[in-house]
């Protein structure tokens, strides 16, 4: 087991996508033309089983300062990680309420052709035979200045704990609309054809042909970014409205979603 401190952050993509930043693992050939700016992959074969990714995850980013944001099938989780030298392992703290799981521990092991592979667990001592989520990565080198992780990025997430006005919705569904071109200006840096997941609140749909909103019952977990059921709809309706007068130009999906984004913030600011 080649055990190291983790630096930087990582992501997993659609078919999985694992960023890092800093040092990552594995021997020095692992490491990508710049290590402090650099992306994991891990790109799952047709005929792999993927029942060792139980999380869905979709991405984990770690930051210099001891935050992490880590993204999985409806779950969005941020806290603070630390490197246990006694351990051997990462040690990821979630924040409360965040999850029901009190910690993580994060193992990892160098492969073949440059490859490394990351084992998770939910309790301690380990079950090295036993982990709760297994993937593979790759490094590449990351060329985004964008970062849709980042904590301020996600503040609309935040439930208000009292009815807001309408200044106060057009604020938190612009916010959202920000984090969302910054996710697909991200993916464009780095060349991403397919970036997705379930981890965060789809109102609008983007598709290889067309631009949607979503139906009603696939608005759950945007209702939970609003005091009440009545302010997630206005907010829904200013991006329905705002999508009917947007055009979808663009020579690929990630640019003319990034086309399209940018037109529905400018309308929503009106």
């Amino acid at each position: 087991m080649n055990t190291k401190l983790l630096k930087g952050y990582f992501v997993w993509s659609i078919p999985f996508l694992f960023l890092a930043c800093n040092s990552g693992p594995g021997t020095a050939k692992l490491l990508p033309p710049d290590p402090k700016n650099s992306e994991w992959y891990v790109q799952k074969e047709k005929d792999e089983d993927d029942s060792d990714n139980k999380l869905g995850l979709y991405a984990l980013r770690f930051y210099p300062d001891g935050n992490y944001t880590l993204c999985a099938d409806l779950l969005f989780e941020q806290g603070k990680w630390a490197f246990d030298a006694q351990k051997k392992l990462l040690v990821l703290d979630p924040e409360k309420g965040d999850t029901t799981i009190k910690e993580r521990y994060l193992i990892d092991q160098s492969q073949p052709k440059g490859k490394a592979q990351f084992s998770f667990y939910s309790a301690y001592p380990i079950d090295k035979a036993n982990p709760d989520e297994l993937v593979k990565v790759l490094a590449v080198t990351n060329s985004s200045t964008n970062d849709p992780f980042k904590k301020d990025m996600h503040g609309w997430r935040n439930r208000p704990t009292q009815q807001e006005n309408d200044v106060q919705l057009k604020q938190r569904v612009v916010a959202y609309l920000q984090f969302l071109l910054a996710f697909y200006q991200h993916a464009k840096d780095n060349n991403l054809e397919n970036p997705g997941g379930t981890w965060y609140p789809q109102p609008i749909k983007f598709y290889s042909n067309k631009v949607s909103m979503a139906y009603e019952n696939e608005l759950g977990d945007w209702y939970t970014c609003f005091f009440s059921k009545e302010d997630a709809v206005k907010g829904y309706q200013l991006i329905s409205g705002a999508l009917m007068k947007a055009k979808i130009e663009g020579e690929d999906d990630v640019s003319r979603n990034i086309h399209c984004v940018e037109q529905l913030l400018v309308a929503v600011h009106k």
